[in-house]
């Protein structure tokens, strides 16, 4: 069904039925307030448990809350899920008068005519909702970890259930955390492409055709275990670390190796690799940890970044040394395992679809060979396919909104209208501006693709408290495996704070 709308490792993301077609915001309070559910009605769809096994429930008798677990009726039988084995939830109805621990307000899946929220806070980016003659839907959060200007960057994302009404588009942005977003320019891509094809963004922003996309023969670990029931489809099932198999003290259990091998025409010289993944909701709060360590000095941060300074090349070399936050494509090739490109995280929300391009006239035989080696607790994996077919014509329209109006009601067409550091600035929770755009005249015969161009960055709300953690800073950027290995021990000190809550009567 496209991009998936997901939640935070080992946290229930449950999701409210919402026949609006604005936006309802929920009360902002504790993740202990699961407790209110106990008692109150929840229709319950489905439950991914974090062992990676998906129960579905009947939908004329959907699953509920009982106690501390999920309890519901499959086709062959009644089972009872402990919160502390459940990684997602999907939801069709809870009881309006329900409190729910979000700050990022309902959102619509429109397939299934139901909504998600999330039961943490996130550290992200902008969201954005497309209208789809209805109701606004949660569609994209562009540039996720441009955490200050000196990171600012321009994404494109899919925008899967924008439609047009009356010849016009509407979508809207929101700011829903604590934080304040800059946005430089927002335009929307008009693609018309042949019918039946799949037209995709790589991170240039080049529109490319999937025209013959291929899944994996073969997909599996560093154990041996199947990992198809994972990636073979773009649906709601993910692969996700195995925390509970894993001892942050190892060193061999902070990365997972994950391979992937395709069937290839031996004559073939280029692939197109496309991938659904994101980041986790922990590698999104793992950017606020990260700043706090600087303490009273992470102003002085900022600026180096924003100035290409020594933090700034750091802090990159770390990243991608580490991939935290972008994945290397690792080909095996005649001479050894190489790699040819880096998967681009985001999310933690909104999984997007990418394609990768990269050479392959190295790799002989009729089999490729892909291997990613994502840190512990830090991404999200749904979906992975390679198409060798050559990119087909597409008809591009770059279209600029014709009315902008921010939370202010100030026209802020001017300013989204370039890439030129003019910025819309949302400083607080519950800003908002929307956007109309004229819709172009559709090809005959063709199907059609809207995709979101946006630029910008966003600050994250700090308290800027205490002497800086020079040592951990240090080892950090220095020493290889220590920030996934810090990374993966916060990670459980936090999964072990919020389950706590989660739980407590």
């Amino acid at each position: 069904m496209g991009k998936k709308l997901i939640s935070l490792l080992t946290l229930l993301a449950f999701i409210i039925f919402s026949l609006s077609c604005t936006i309802h915001k929920t009360k902002k309070v504790s993740v202990a307030t699961l407790a209110q559910w106990k008692g109150k009605k929840v229709e319950i769809l489905g439950v991914m448990k974090i062992s990676g096994e998906y129960v579905e429930f009947d939908e004329d008798s959907p699953g509920g809350i009982q106690q501390n677990s999920i309890v519901g009726i499959t086709e062959s039988d009644v089972i009872s899920i402990p919160f502390s084995e459940v990684e997602l939830v999907w939801v069709r109805k809870v009881d309006s008068a329900l409190s729910f621990a979000a700050s990022i307000g309902v959102v619509y899946l429109g397939a299934l005519g139901i909504t998600l929220i999330a039961l943490a806070t996130k550290e992200s980016c902008p969201f954005i909702y497309s209208f789809d003659g209805e109701r606004y839907i949660f569609d994209a959060e562009p540039y996720g970890g441009a955490i200050c200007q000196g990171l600012k960057r321009t994404e494109w994302c899919g925008l899967e259930h924008l439609k047009d009404v009356n010849d016009q588009y509407e979508i809207m942005i929101t700011n829903e955390v604590n934080e304040t977003q800059y946005t430089d320019e927002v335009k929307l891509l008009v693609i018309d492409h042949p019918e039946g094809v799949k037209v995709v963004p790589d991170m240039s922003g080049r529109i490319r055709t999937v025209s013959q996309p291929v899944i994996p023969n073969l997909a599996y670990d560093s154990k041996g275990k199947d990992l198809m029931l994972y990636v073979s489809k773009n649906d709601w099932i993910f692969w996700q670390t195995r925390v509970e198999e894993k001892d942050p003290d190892r060193r061999e259990d902070l990365r997972d190796e994950l391979i992937f091998e395709f069937p290839k025409p031996e004559e073939a010289k280029k692939a197109k690799l496309i991938v659904n993944a994101c980041n986790t909701l922990w590698g999104s709060q793992s950017l606020k940890n990260y700043l706090d360590l600087y303490g009273d000095k992470v102003d002085e941060w900022y600026e180096e970044v924003h100035n290409r300074g020594p933090a700034f090349f750091r802090m990159v070399n770390t990243h991608v040394r580490e991939e935290l936050y972008s994945l290397q494509i690792r080909v095996e090739t005649e001479d050894g395992w190489k790699s040819k490109g880096l998967i681009i995280g985001g999310g933690p929300f909104v999984s997007e679809d990418k394609v990768y391009s990269f050479d392959i006239s190295d790799v002989p035989g009729d089999v490729l060979k892909i291997k990613l080696t994502p840190p512990a607790a830090f991404w999200m994996i749904n979906y992975l396919a390679v198409d060798y077919a050559e990119d087909l014509p597409v008809n591009v329209t770059e279209i600029e909104a014709i009315e902008a109006i921010d939370h202010k009601g100030q026209d802020v067409r001017g300013i989204l209208a370039k890439n030129d550091n003019n910025y819309l600035i949302m400083p607080s929770i519950g800003d908002r501006t929307d956007l109309v755009f004229e819709s172009p005249p559709k090809s005959e015969g063709m199907d059609r693709t809207v995709i979101l161009k946006a630029s910008g960055y966003y600050d994250i709300h700090l308290e800027g408290k205490g002497e800086p953690k020079l040592q951990i800073i240090d080892k950090l950027h220095s020493e290889p495996g220590f920030a996934v290995q810090y990374a993966f021990k916060e990670y459980l000190k936090w999964k072990k704070e919020i389950m706590a809550r989660i739980t407590d009567k």
